[in-house]
């Protein structure tokens, strides 16, 4: 029987009550995030909403670019206590009574993959409905083929109540069909997975060889842009109704 929203509302209520310092992967997750909003141009007082803030401690971070807001589908009272000049909403993303047009950039991190997969396309409807003409919507979330690589397979990787992972064509297409224009996507966290062609891609001796010859990054950023990464990253804008329809 697959997990309730009451289920799902239990497990995160408990996991994100106690406060843990960020990870390495949480950290490359969120440079990739902050890599893309220095790409794009923020009003000075923007508007930003963190779709699944989980602890709330991206929703922080957000909050030094703009007035930030976090959702999340557990209960928020910690991240208000933790992070006080933010504004913190509990509510399950599906059924929120959202503002529409009321935000400038929409920032979701690793939560898609816990929705649904007949209800993912509604999820990036709502978001668009939640931008302002021409706002952008960055996310990520889990690689497909990557967790697919992974010995044991990627339910060994994470213990969540739904995991409903899709690969970067999916994500692209559903951010296309919503009338996103696509303006950047690329993936994070080398090392992972190991079947596959991710055996010569992870290799430790491919690279020490590349490191002796110094082109070790160089190839993390071919392998990073080919998606052999363990996350996906994408940044897109908001469309006209003119260009939706075309």
């Amino acid at each position: 029987m697959d997990p309730t929203i009451q289920d799902q509302r239990a497990y995160y209520d408990n996991r994100w009550s106690k406060f843990e310092h960020a990870n390495r992967i949480e950290l490359q997750r969120l440079a990739a995030v902050i890599g893309y909003v220095a790409r794009i141009e923020l009003p000075k007082d923007a508007a930003i909403l963190d779709l699944g803030c989980g602890r709330g401690w991206s929703t922080n971070i957000l909050g030094m670019f703009g007035r930030a807001t976090g959702v999340d589908l557990s209960d928020t009272t910690k991240a208000k206590e933790r992070f006080p000049h933010c504004e913190f909403i509990t509510a399950d993303a599906l059924t929120w009574k959202c503002p529409q047009a009321a935000f400038d950039l929409v920032v979701s991190i690793e939560v898609i993959e816990h929705i649904d997969l007949n209800s993912q396309a509604e999820f990036i409807r709502m978001i668009r409905e939640l931008l302002k003409p021409g706002g952008y919507v960055i996310l990520t979330t889990p690689n497909k083929p990557t967790m697919n690589a992974i010995a044991g397979g990627g339910r060994t990787w994470s213990d969540q109540p739904v995991e409903n992972w899709i690969d970067a064509g999916q994500l692209t297409g559903l951010l296309r069909s919503a009338g996103f224009q696509v303006e950047a996507q690329t993936s994070v966290v080398l090392g992972i997975a190991s079947k596959g062609l991710y055996r010569i891609v992870n290799s430790a001796s491919l690279q020490r060889a590349l490191g002796s010859i110094g082109a070790a990054r160089l190839w993390e950023r071919l392998a990073l842009a080919a998606n052999f990464g363990l996350h996906l990253a994408i940044l897109a804008r908001k469309g006209t109704e003119a260009s939706r329809q075309s």
